[in-house]
């Protein structure tokens, strides 16, 4: 096949994919705003907390839905959102952004930023944190029911800034973790197309993984259709194939692949609506028989993957999946990942689950809820050996026990 031929196939697929989307049920916009910033707003007034001040890109847009440059404002800390614990929010966008606001119903009003942070404010830095603080602590005073506020992320410096205004700040990541980690309906309308996107590349990448096309090219493949189908971005480069599987977290590069190697790939996809899905596949190069150790680790990672499915369900305490979780062979514990379960939403999320030896000094207990929706993680992999596999579930839990959220085949050559 050309590359013409094979981006003429690419078109063709991206269309039809439109095409079952539009018949895929569709998310009312306005309701999934306001009910995120209810779920947010009950959480603050438990605390009886007056608001919140986020910063995160992917808090903003849980709170407000408006988007600007996400991954840019990851690491610069040009826009930030005011939150009450009743009513609308306040949101401080980039300049000349206050059009990007417009029409969202959770917004009650948009004002221009003060930039700050180092390489946009120079030496005018503590000046302009200074105008900051002024502003903000003048929106929480005419806007909150009290001065008492949480934060997801702010330098020091600012935080005194405020406290010297009388305001009170707090740590806040877990009120806002807690408000995402159980979906409405309509964020599992938005979870169910951001999947159908995921599965629509990954089949793709599938296709046309032949000798000689690289890592990178199949990940900028799966990039591009997530793109095309609406989808924002994908947040890792975790796509290796042959070597290179084993460990896991080395990033796509241009090594070709080779006829008979496996190629493991994380998707991480931020996609439609700015929700994640967040699978694991691996699959092998060409119509090969697979090797008996390549069969072999495949088998164990989805023997893991589904024995710990199985243990989900409303009530399950976090220690208790612990304990009961699949028990990766001596063999392969060295290179095991480091989360047997953890949430999924509009990223990576509450709760997450750390395997039994690891639970004292990186776990946390809780329990699972009705609504919550989490990947299930595998890696399989022995030190020395070639390759390893990756494998990867998302799943919601439901009042008996849990359910697939992405539908994705498994290799059953590698299983047989």
């Amino acid at each position: 096949m050309t590359s013409g031929d094979a981006a003429s196939m690419d078109l063709l697929q991206i269309e039809a994919a439109k095409l079952t989307l539009a018949t895929m049920p569709k998310v009312d916009q306005a309701l999934m705003r306001q009910q995120r910033l209810d779920r947010l707003q009950t959480e603050l007034q438990k605390r009886d907390l007056g608001g919140m001040l986020l910063y995160d890109p992917v808090n903003v847009r849980y709170a407000t839905d408006c988007r600007n440059m996400q991954i840019w404002t990851m690491h610069n800390s040009a826009r930030y959102c005011l939150v009450p614990s009743e009513g609308k929010a306040t949101i401080f966008d980039y300049v000349n952004c206050e059009h990007l606001s417009e029409g969202i119903e959770t917004i009650g009003e948009t004002r221009p930023a003060v930039l700050w942070f180092y390489h946009s404010a120079g030496s005018n830095r503590q000046q302009l944190l200074e105008k900051w603080a002024d502003e903000v602590a003048e929106v929480i005073s005419e806007r909150f029911p009290n001065r008492r506020i949480a934060i997801d992320r702010l330098d020091g410096d600012a935080r005194d800034a405020l406290e010297r205004r009388q305001v009170s700040v707090s740590f806040g990541q877990d009120v806002i973790e807690h408000a995402r980690c159980i979906k409405t309906g309509e964020e599992q309308k938005a979870q169910a197309r951001s999947a159908f996107v995921c599965e629509t590349g990954l089949a793709r990448l599938k296709e046309i993984t032949r000798p000689g096309i690289t890592e990178n090219e199949l990940w900028a493949t799966f990039g591009a259709i997530n793109a095309s189908l609406g989808g924002d971005y994908v947040e890792t480069r975790l796509l290796v194939s042959g070597e290179r599987t084993n460990p896991w977290y080395s990033e796509a590069s241009e090594k070709p692949v080779q006829v008979g190697e496996l190629v493991a790939f994380d998707t991480d996809m931020i996609g439609p609506y700015g929700y994640s899905t967040d699978i694991s596949r691996t699959w092998l190069c060409n119509d090969v028989a697979p090797t008996e150790e390549q069969k072999t680790v495949y088998k164990l990672s989805h023997e893991q993957v589904h024995h710990n499915m199985a243990l989900l369900k409303p009530g399950l305490g976090f220690r208790e999946l612990a304990e009961k979780s699949w028990r990766i062979p001596d063999r392969y514990e060295e290179f095991e990942v480091g989360v047997i379960v953890h949430g999924i939403g509009m990223c990576n999320e509450y709760p997450q689950v750390a395997p039994l030896k690891w639970f004292e000094q990186t776990g946390y207990d809780g329990e699972f809820q009705p609504g919550m929706t989490v990947s299930v993680e595998s890696y399989i992999g022995e030190r020395g050996a070639k390759e390893g596999v990756k494998l990867e579930e998302m799943v919601r839990i439901t009042e008996s026990g849990c359910e697939l959220v992405a539908h994705f085949p498994f290799e059953q050559t590698l299983l047989s």
